[in-house]
């Protein structure tokens, strides 16, 4: 019926498969000379002397001498090692350098002041043949031209990350998240080195924050502070993994980016004690809202598994909202006799993965703050279902009490169910804040 359970609502949200790859900055080594002899340098190589000799000839006079990196016909050389071009003799200059691959391709680079340097400026591309060729001319007119082949490795396979708020949003579709937002990074494919993947995720707060990665799975990890982000924080986080090495030949595909803030603390504590949900705004209670959770009983399913109707006890992070949702006891086993329902719920914020929601059931406003009555979901009136709808959204909590059945961490954004030695327990890294020796205060409001 649809008061329900919304645990029906499993479907996945394809990600948009949104890249940022961040351009690699190689570094070049400079060798110093007079602004004279870069400046009467620089002359020949505008005029293009008449009379130049060919490489041929001046070969056994050439003045200057070159070093090119990486070495000629080196092989697995990494997409992140620098391509760098040096003449070493002050009286010598480049005139041109490229960097191309067998189809053509041109990586761009620069030059240094004094045109005794180049450096490519631009990243390498996997399993590619690439040459260095440069042009170097002396205060004689006398030119060198040098081609120097080098191969990158080749992996194995590739992986993506992706920063999500959770999983069927990116980090990136949103400027403003609640104060229990977690930063949620997951790759397509299995990592067999978590330790080199973690070393490669960055996070930066303003103000400062403390805060640790932690692993749910080879494919998934999330990052949270302590206790609950401290509203108008600023958030940074960049995944440098393009080119790193994360185990049995598996490589970073790219790199990513995203930014956000926190914004106001909204926390909603609904008790199943008292059937209300008491919702307060930067530490202001601004609301009571009365509420019929789900009833204590179960059922069995079609496949012979047990059905249980409670919700679930623990900090929910708010996964979305959704003017209209579709509900079915279908798709948590439930096909036929009283607790059987399809229907489209009006004014709905998702709090699990498992379909708990909170929404709007006018045909149970007689039940809410006295008695269960749905199959799960948080049942409110359709005018708090739209305050609600209106004013809560991703990362905002919603912690549910006293129901007697725990939400698991890995339904939605459960992450607040662990204790912060819990959490410092599943990072593939010494964490630099200390374990407390207290649990996480998961009902104080922040601000």
């Amino acid at each position: 019926m649809p008061g329900s359970s919304a645990r029906e609502c499993r479907n996945r949200v394809r990600l948009r498969r949104r890249v940022s790859v961040g351009v690699l900055m190689l570094g070049l080594a400079v060798v110093a000379d007079s602004d004279q002899s870069a400046t009467t340098a620089r002359q020949y190589v505008r005029g293009r002397v008449a009379g130049a000799t060919s490489v041929a000839s001046a070969a056994a006079t050439w003045t200057g001498a070159l070093a090119v990196t990486p070495a000629p016909n080196a092989a697995d050389v990494p997409v992140t090692a620098p391509v760098v071009v040096v003449v070493t003799v002050a009286a010598s200059i480049l005139d041109t350098v490229t960097l191309t691959d067998t189809e053509g391709r041109q990586v761009t680079g620069d030059f240094d002041p004094g045109r005794r340097g180049w450096h490519a400026t631009a990243p390498l591309g996997y399993n590619r043949r690439y040459t260095v060729t440069v042009t170097a001319i002396d205060l004689g007119g006398r030119q060198l031209t040098r081609s120097s082949p080098f191969t990158t490795i080749k992996p194995a396979n590739l992986t993506r990350p992706y920063l999500q708020a959770n999983g069927g949003l990116l980090l990136s579709d949103r400027q403003t998240y609640g104060v229990g937002q977690p930063i949620v990074i997951r790759f397509d494919e299995k990592i067999p080195d978590r330790t080199a993947a973690q070393k490669a995720l960055e996070v930066v707060t303003e103000p400062h924050v403390d805060g640790a990665w932690h692993w749910f799975s080879d494919h998934e990890l999330h990052w949270r502070p302590p206790e609950y982000w401290v509203p108008g924080t600023r958030v940074s986080i960049k995944a440098n993994l393009y080119g790193k090495d994360l185990g049995r030949g598996l490589y970073g595909q790219n790199d990513a980016s995203a930014s956000f803030t926190i914004g106001p603390s909204k926390i909603a504590i609904a008790d199943d004690n008292t059937h209300h949900i008491l919702v307060s705004i930067d530490g202001q209670q601004v609301r009571d809202v009365p509420t019929a959770m789900g009833k204590h009983e179960s059922t069995t399913g079609a496949h012979g598994e047990t059905v249980d109707f409670r919700t679930r006890s623990g900090v929910h992070v708010v996964l979305g909202n959704q003017r209209v949702t579709r509900m079915t006891s279908a798709s948590f086993g439930i096909t036929s006799g009283p607790n059987a329902y399809d229907e489209k719920i009006e004014w709905t914020t998702h709090l699990s993965y498992a379909g708990e929601y909170l929404h709007a059931a006018p045909w149970s406003v007689a039940q809410q703050g006295h008695r269960d009555a749905s199959h799960g979901c948080l049942n409110v009136s359709t005018e708090n279902a739209i305050w609600l709808y209106n004013n809560f959204g991703p990362g905002d909590i919603v912690e549910v009490r006293n129901t007697g059945i725990a939400l698991g961490p890995t339904d939605g954004l459960g992450d607040w169910t662990l204790s912060w030695e819990d959490w410092l327990a599943g990072s593939a890294l010494p964490s630099s804040p200390p374990a407390s020796s207290r649990p996480v205060n998961l009902s104080r409001p922040a601000s």
